[in-house]
């Protein structure tokens, strides 16, 4: 394998001569070839689906489990032209081993963050290499490859010019506005004269190494109790233009992104649009309560925009972590003994195996969750194959009997949209094992499944959503810890949205107070989004963050010391709803908020953005709740198609008189 490896990288140091991607893909390679250690040509699909399950296992995220698979890709493709074999064939299915990559935003830096670490800073010669990464927003190796000759003055002298080598050996030229390019000359002023042209120097005279200058931003975080990198200054000087609403062409030359792709993820994560159309609709739905009523802390609500709004490491006293918490939410290593009662032992080992098949790819906090509902839906469907269709192995299943199963359990009274579900769980299991050489019949994969219906969201009405609010601002109002912590996992269902698991999940370093936003990780599907933060929202975090106390991670909801459950979100909303007589789950709340935002007049498109929907139909179901809205909304759209008078009329009514024997407009003689 080593020799082999070898070649293939001589071939792509010909290909890329002026990119790191021989380094890498020789990394990757090894990697594999330690955990295989086979021949290439022994290599097989289930060596590949191996080393994939150990990058997870590892807890790579996607992109980078991935990138080692197109390494791979790459080297067997080099191979079978070098071998010039046609019956050769490549390990590496895409179809089949690709991992479905998430949508991430950038982690920048909150504004209190960057104060805080720049405070820290005195030295003129860091002071001007980490301002060049947050003004200007230079990668780490950009910083270091800067020479003296780069920097040019404009003819006013007040800005300058610095020509960056970016990835790919290309070059760019980014402007210094005059603090930053004062930043940069005060280091100029100081910096010894030696023989190295690097524009800046170590203790030794000599220029930076990437690591040298992440280790000192690596001290200057501890000193001032925050933990951010360079490439979090760069993402941070991104989403600033994003809020400066930087046309996305400009930003991308600027920052040196050869897709303009790549720069929308900073447009994304600052949700500007959101942001705007958000507060818009709140603030009407504010101004509508006033009018009815004073609402349950009105008076607080305010003073979240007029006082000043400390960060939420300052508020809990926590010092950041070196990364996100992966506690799992529930008890480690669940029983699933009982899943497995009643079902042939054939059966069983190839559940097992495609369950942690499932796990590697959800998230640690909703690994048990997910695990116990997808065992649960296919010991259901299971029992039935075997006990009333006679299936005796994977062989055997086929279409009529998938059919026969349908048709049984929506027999039972189970709706569409149930049957639906488990048929899909189903089906993914059975294409987990054709795409592992099992014996699936494939008329199985064209069952018809039932239509499913079209039901409405539900929803609180506005005196019920009153009522609730109420009764959760009156019980938590002298509980202390408990009660705030109440009320802050309250809002963030009921003005933020967000599901249950997504603010079970929330991190202290994904809310900015300052920024009044946060920012959901992970969410359905591994999806990021921008969320905005209410007045009520940021009133009740801040109350609730000085007393989170101490915890075993940095999650922001905490209960006895541990990441809160959603079963105890459930629960408390629960019983805060029977004592005002009104129905409710944390999704209904999530329904009852896009309800409220969507007849407030807040664009469908942003509404989607703040749900975190992949698809605006899912969006679209909110449209139709109700009429009044649709009868507004049409009322205005036809006022504008009523002009004072037309055109026609106009001409109809102008005086007109006989010319040659033809009428003409009097104004026309």
């Amino acid at each position: 394998m080593e020799q082999a490896i070898s070649g293939f990288e001589r071939y792509i140091q010909s290909r890329y001569p002026h990119s790191t991607t021989a380094k890498h893909y020789v990394h990757d390679l090894r990697l594999f070839s330690q955990l295989i250690g086979k021949t290439p040509g022994d290599v097989t699909r289930k060596d590949v689906d191996r080393f994939v399950e150990d990058q997870l296992a590892q807890g790579l995220v996607a992109t980078t489990v991935n990138r080692r698979l197109a390494a791979l890709h790459e080297f067997f493709e080099y191979l079978a032209d070098e071998s010039q074999e046609p019956e050769w064939s490549n390990p590496v299915s895409w179809r089949r081993h690709k991992v479905k990559p998430g949508k991430p935003l950038p982690r920048d830096a909150s504004e209190a963050e960057v104060k805080r670490l720049f405070a820290e800073i005195s030295h003129p010669r860091d002071v001007a290499m980490f301002r060049l990464m947050l003004d200007v927003g230079l990668r780490v190796g950009e910083v270091t490859a800067l020479r003296v000759g780069d920097l040019s003055l404009a003819a006013d002298g007040q800005t300058g010019r610095l020509r960056v080598r970016g990835k790919g050996e290309k070059e760019r030229f980014v402007w210094l506005l005059p603090e930053t390019l004062g930043i940069v000359q005060t280091w100029l002023a100081q910096r010894p004269e030696v023989e190295d042209e690097a524009l800046f120097l170590t203790r030794c005279k000599k220029g930076f190494s990437e690591r040298g200058v992440q280790e000192r931003l690596k001290h200057y975080g501890r000193l001032a109790g925050v933990e951010i990198s360079p490439h979090q200054l760069r993402h941070t000087f991104g989403r600033r233009m994003a809020e400066g609403k930087m046309p996305v062409t400009s930003l991308a030359a600027l920052m040196g992104h050869a897709q303009v792709t790549t720069t929308q993820i900073y447009i994304n994560g600052a949700g500007l649009e959101i942001q705007a159309d958000y507060q818009a609709a709140i603030e009407r739905l504010r101004a509508e309560r006033r009018d009815l009523a004073s609402a349950p802390g009105d008076g607080e609500r305010e003073s979240a925009d007029s006082d000043e709004v400390s960060d939420v490491w300052t508020l809990t006293g926590v010092k950041p972590g070196s990364k996100p918490s992966s506690q799992s939410a529930t008890r480690p290593g669940i029983d699933l003994s009982r899943y497995w009662e009643g079902l042939p032992d054939w059966l069983t080992e190839l559940l097992k195996e495609y369950i942690v098949y499932r796990q590697r790819r959800w998230k640690a906090s909703q690994v048990d969750t997910h695990t116990c509902n997808h065992l649960n839906t296919q010991r259901r469907v299971w029992r039935w194959l075997l006990d009333e269709a006679g299936v005796n192995s994977i062989a055997e299943l086929h279409r009529d009997q998938v059919q026969c199963w349908m048709e049984a359990r929506l027999g039972a009274g189970l709706s569409s949209g149930s049957v639906v579900a488990e048929l899909t769980e189903l089906v993914a299991f059975l294409k987990y094992l054709e795409e592992r050489g099992h014996p699936v019949s494939p008329s199985v994969f064209r069952v018809r499944r039932p239509k499913k219906g079209d039901p409405l969201p539900r929803f609180l009405s506005e005196s019920e959503y009153q009522r609730l609010e109420e009764q959760v601002s009156t019980a938590t109002e002298d509980k202390g810890r408990d009660g705030l912590l109440d009320r802050a996992w309250f809002y963030l269902l009921s003005d933020a949205g967000l599901r249950v698991s997504e603010a079970c999940d929330l991190q202290l370093g994904d809310v900015d107070l300052g920024g009044r936003r946060l920012i959901v990780r992970q969410g359905k599907e591994n999806r990021d989004r921008s969320v905005p933060l209410s007045s009520t929202l940021v009133v009740a975090l801040r109350a609730y963050l000085p007393l989170r106390g101490a915890a075993q991670s940095q999650h922001l909801l905490i209960y006895h010391g541990r990441r809160i459950q959603d079963t105890l979100i459930r629960e408390r909303l629960r019983r805060y709803g029977q004592e005002v007589q009104v129905e409710v789950t944390p999704h209904r709340l999530r329904h009852t908020l896009a309800t409220r935002l969507l007849n407030e007049g807040m664009p469908i498109t942003s509404l989607q953005k703040l749900l975190g929907h992949e698809q605006l139909d899912t969006t679209l179901i909110y449209a139709r709740v109700h009429d009044e809205t649709v009868r507004r909304d049409y009322e205005m759209a036809s006022a504008h198609l009523k002009p004072e008078q037309s055109l026609a009329d106009k001409l109809f009514d102008m005086p007109t008189q006989v010319v040659d024997g033809r009428p003409v407009m009097a104004n026309c003689v």
